[in-house]
């Protein structure tokens, strides 16, 4: 029997950088972060991916088999740079209700269950407890305690519908990208597509667009002029000021 223990010491420290969000965090927290569209190649025959198929989508290429994805929107913020809900005693302003990839940390519902031992190493840093005093909380390749787990699993697969219809308009109106797009997964290591969330928001009608860029543009605003100066996040803010050209022209 194989056991694995694990215990959140409210560190703060895994609140840096990108955070996954599901659209529907997205769309609600456009006046907090601000937003980008992550798009990444699952390669055929990857371990712990094999249950996959009913939360990621698929795009078509000049081969027979279609391209597995993962898409996902995310909080666009510079890895060495906290959560705009991140408070200065790394404690987070909003724990009720908080988004679902914090609550399931530190597992990744992405992945198979059996592949999961391998999210409790805490990174560089990190002060999670993982000795004995820690509570067990994966057995025999099993998540124990699977509450959050599943619910944020059961968002993934209830949206993904919506993702596939997305990427498959992203993909026919935006060659750029598609090629972008099926380069990566040519690589040997596939790396991220970066798009703006402002596709998502144009490709459905059901979404108030002028509401959304309303709230989105003071977000980016604030952020391309917080990493306007180190070079480090250069591409970050090379991000912010493109979509920012953009949404202003649904404010003009």
């Amino acid at each position: 029997m194989t056991e694995r223990r694990f215990a959140c010491t409210a560190c703060g420290q895994c609140c840096y950088g990108v955070l996954p969000l599901t659209l529907h965090e997205a769309i609600e927290s456009a006046g907090i972060f601000p937003l980008a569209m992550s798009i990444t190649v699952i390669k055929a025959g990857s371990r712990g991916y094999s249950s996959v198929g009913n939360i990621g989508v698929q795009i078509p290429t000049k081969q027979r088999k279609p391209l597995s994805l993962l898409v996902f929107p995310v909080s666009f913020i510079p890895p060495s740079l906290p959560c705009p809900q991140l408070t200065e005693t790394n404690l987070c302003s909003v724990h009720e209700n908080k988004p679902l990839r914090c609550r399931t940390m530190p597992f990744y519902p992405y992945k198979d269950d059996d592949h999961q031992s391998e999210m409790l190493v805490p990174r560089q840093g990190w002060l999670c407890k993982t000795d004995s005093d820690a509570p067990v909380v994966y057995r025999n390749r099993q998540i124990l305690d699977r509450g959050d787990f599943n619910n944020e699993r059961a968002e993934l697969v209830r949206q993904a519908p919506a993702l596939q219809r997305y990427i498959n308009l992203l993909t026919q109106y935006d060659r750029k990208t598609y090629e972008r797009i099926v380069g990566t997964g040519k690589a040997s290591v596939p790396g991220r597509v970066l798009v703006g969330f402002i596709s998502y928001v144009r490709f459905n009608k059901g979404l108030d667009m002028l509401d959304f860029a309303q709230k989105q543009h003071p977000i980016l605003r604030q952020w391309a002029e917080r990493t306007s100066v180190d070079t480090r996040f250069a591409e970050y803010h090379n991000f912010y000021k493109n979509e920012l050209s953009v949404l202003t022209r649904y404010l003009d």
